[in-house]
């Protein structure tokens, strides 16, 4: 699939993620780039870097620790509205097993939003930046099976002495080599990465539910070289995440099915934290009500699972999982889409207020959707570009909740999506679809370690901790009211005023 923003060809979000107090600070970024399936066109990586401040920010670029001809440092400044494209050589793509330091440091003076793009012909993804203080020293990776290519991770040191632990998963036919040495399905890799160290991991059996622990953070890339996603035809794209630590996983999920994709369905793929973790699937399809059960016996084990194009699911999971979406391969004829792979935000980790901007399609422009989810209560407060949705939206009812979702057609371009009420937090997705190509991504998230073992503590207005261990972060107003109904009142509360991050609201009221 091929990407392209504006007259450049290149895929870009603009999508809002925080964690901490970031406010009138700047942010720093390691991020890097995986093996790409290379042709006889070998594309150049790219960054995308964007902010909401409508002050100049300065930002910086450079790769330290990589001592090649092509080293990177630029410096520039960007402001609301606009986007800066640097392209970087090909030979910072990492390549099948390997452990280099090609990890490319970002560096700011105010909140901005960075975006990789790995394009090669016919094989491109993309993914959302974490900043740094927003990494974990926990995760289970990624991939699709059959691998069709390779499946891949890459791990992202961010200190030096970083102790990392990599269990291999139970895969039949797994072998990796690093240095010589030679690891199968169950075994353990134990090596130190310093900063701007990456290690990449290939293999041809699937390598999902890897388990990485370190002892300082370290970012995690996962995905595939390039895969067929399902039996609906033959075209593979390369497929790649910025995975979110174990500590901000969830408990509750809403999914909406790929738009107007008839008779292909979606493929989801659970990953469980914890043993004997029990998922529970509620939906509605075409007006008919599904429920699906089923138990994940092992952490880092998952399941996958194919599903109707019509449903509309809420997913409860008794313990912490990640959940992913993938769209399915070009089935042919009328049906104009490609693989991409898709996290699946928890409800716990909704924000407020989220900007972004659409791609454009290489042969003109993309059939483009947002795809949301809302409190049903409150669905016509819902604001795209500051209008109501288009009178002929449909909701659906998300069972076992006060949900609703759908989705709208949307323009080329950039886009704000809010809540009328300032507190509301929303859902989103934005998909679009061509011949060929696809793409599809969570407009936003925030980034709360709400799976990170809780003890209750004292609350300061707007502390974005879970101060009751509830498994929600600033749920309530301050306005003397049980505003989460859990029988307590302003016991975990909002700042009193709106704090603003990367475009999206930092209060919130969890629905």
């Amino acid at each position: 699939m091929i990407f392209s923003f504006l007259n450049i060809c290149a895929w870009i979000c603009i999508v809002q993620i925080a964690r901490g107090a970031l406010d009138n600070r700047g942010t720093k970024f390691l991020v890097a780039f995986m093996d790409n399936k290379i042709t006889n066109q070998d594309i150049p990586p790219e960054l995308f870097i964007t902010t909401d401040s409508k002050q100049l920010v300065h930002v910086n670029i450079s790769s330290p620790g990589f001592h090649h001809s092509s080293r990177l440092h630029e410096s520039f400044t960007v402001k609301q509205g606009q986007v800066h494209l640097t392209q970087l050589h090909t030979s910072y793509r990492l390549n099948h097993t390997q452990l280099a330091k090609k990890a490319i440091l970002i560096q700011s003076d105010h909140e901005i939003v960075v975006y990789g793009v790995n394009r090669e012909l016919h094989s491109d993804d993309g993914y959302l930046a974490l900043p740094v203080d927003a990494l974990g020293k926990e995760y289970y990776t990624i991939s699709y099976a059959p691998s069709y290519y390779y499946t891949l991770f890459t791990v992202i040191g961010t200190a030096h002495h970083t102790n990392v632990a990599i269990q291999l998963p139970n895969t039949p036919g797994l072998n990796v080599t690093l240095k010589g040495i030679t690891y199968h399905q169950n075994e353990w890799i134990n090596l130190t990465l310093n900063i701007y160290s990456t290690l990449e991991i290939s293999s041809v059996a699937d390598l999902t539910g890897s388990h990485i622990i370190s002892d300082k953070p370290v970012g995690v890339l996962s995905g595939n070289k390039k895969a067929v996603v399902g039996n609906t035809g033959g075209s593979r794209d390369h497929l790649v995440e910025m995975l979110l630590p174990v500590d901000s996983w969830g408990k509750n999920f809403a999914t909406v099915p790929i738009p107007e994709r008839y008779n292909v369905g979606d493929i989801f793929k659970f990953v469980a934290s914890e043993d004997n973790t029990i998922i529970t699937v509620t939906g509605m399809d075409h007006g008919v009500q599904f429920n699906d059960k089923f138990t994940i016996a092992k952490a880092g084990q998952s399941i996958q699972k194919h599903y109707s194009s019509g449903l509309y699911s809420h997913v409860v999971s008794d313990k912490p999982i990640a959940l992913y979406q993938f769209s399915l391969t070009q089935k042919g004829g009328p049906d104009h889409a490609d693989p991409s792979l898709i996290t699946i935000p928890p409800i716990e980790q909704y924000a407020a207020h989220y900007t972004f901007t659409t791609p454009e399609y290489s042969l003109g422009n993309y059939t483009n959707y947002f795809m949301f989810i809302v409190n049903g209560n409150q669905k016509n407060g819902l604001r795209l570009d500051n209008h109501p949705l288009p009178s002929n939206t449909t909701y659906h009812k998300i069972p076992g909740s006060n949900l609703v979702a759908g989705y709208v057609g949307i323009s080329v371009g950039t886009h704000t999506v809010n809540h009328i009420n300032d507190t509301m937090v929303i859902g989103g997705i934005l998909f679009g679809k061509a011949k060929l190509e696809s793409y599809g991504f969570p407009v936003g998230l925030l980034l709360t370690p709400v799976n990170s073992g809780c003890q209750a503590k004292a609350m300061d207005y707007g502390d974005e901790i879970d101060n009751d261990c509830d498994g929600e972060v600033d749920e309530e107003e301050c306005d003397g009211k049980d505003d989460d109904g859990d029988g307590r009142v302003d016991e975990d509360c909002r700042c009193c005023a709106p704090q603003v991050v990367v475009g999206r609201r930092r209060k919130r009221n969890f629905i």
